[in-house]
């Protein structure tokens, strides 16, 4: 019996998690600006396997995916623990154990005045939205926003049926920097706005390898959770 299955002291509480874990964070600035510098040298969109009402959105090129992972994999690492814990008297999600993952698709998007994107879901195992630029615009039509919703250009996930007394949705304001990495099957939806401006992000999509690439090399956009009882090889172009 695991420890956060035995009795537990008078007074003590363990938390148990369902469903979709979501976490954000905020990135180095200099890496946001390295980011939108290699996001304006994008040409090939990305639209046509993408279901935002959105009309720029372009894919980066190999090259970025292995300056993204070697340089981003610092903020996933902590979320991709945290999922696997499973012996915190007071936590408890415990996924099976992963190690590998790939960065299987990274694109940015350069969203303006009344785009959108419809309720929908992501391919992988997780996906990630960071955001580079969100212009003070929108930020003044999220203050002076009257209704229930959290605004326009927010970003909103929900998972499962509503409930009362029971939290399935989170709403979030788009923020310099910020970066949010969920589930890839996490249903979510972004908000229009009306400010003649253009926001950009970020989004990807990040696959765990374990399985399907066990015993080959690391591969261009791949990186390991904890190195610990792996075995290293060259990546290959």
């Amino acid at each position: 019996m695991s420890e956060t299955q035995e009795q537990g002291k008078h007074g003590n509480y363990k938390y148990l998690q369902f469903g979709p874990v979501l976490a954000g964070t905020n990135v180095d600035s200099n890496l946001v600006k390295e980011l939108l510098k290699r996001g304006e040298k994008t040409t090939k969109s990305n639209v046509h396997d993408l279901a935002g009402h959105i009309e720029t959105e372009n894919e980066f090129e190999v090259d970025d995916y292995e300056w993204f992972v070697e340089n981003f994999k610092q903020y996933f690492i902590p979320y991709f623990k945290k999922l696997q814990v499973g012996n915190n008297p007071s936590y408890y999600y415990g996924m099976k154990p992963f190690n590998r993952m790939l960065l299987n698709k990274m694109w940015i998007n350069y969203m303006k005045c009344n785009e959108f994107n419809p309720p929908h879901t992501h391919s992988g195992s997780f996906s990630f939205v960071l955001y580079l630029d969100v212009p003070n615009g929108i930020k003044k039509e999220i203050a002076n926003y009257k209704g229930t919703d959290s605004g326009p250009g927010t970003v909103s996930f929900y998972h499962g049926e509503d409930q009362k007394g029971i939290i399935n949705a989170h709403r979030i304001r788009p923020i310099d920097g910020d970066l949010w990495i969920f589930p890839a099957v996490l249903k979510h939806m972004v908000a229009p706005f009306r400010s003649d401006v253009t926001r950009i992000s970020v989004s990807g999509n990040i696959f765990i390898t374990d399985y399907i690439n066990r015993d080959h090399p690391i591969q261009p956009g791949e990186f390991l959770i904890s190195n610990t009882g792996e075995q290293h090889g060259k990546s290959k172009r």
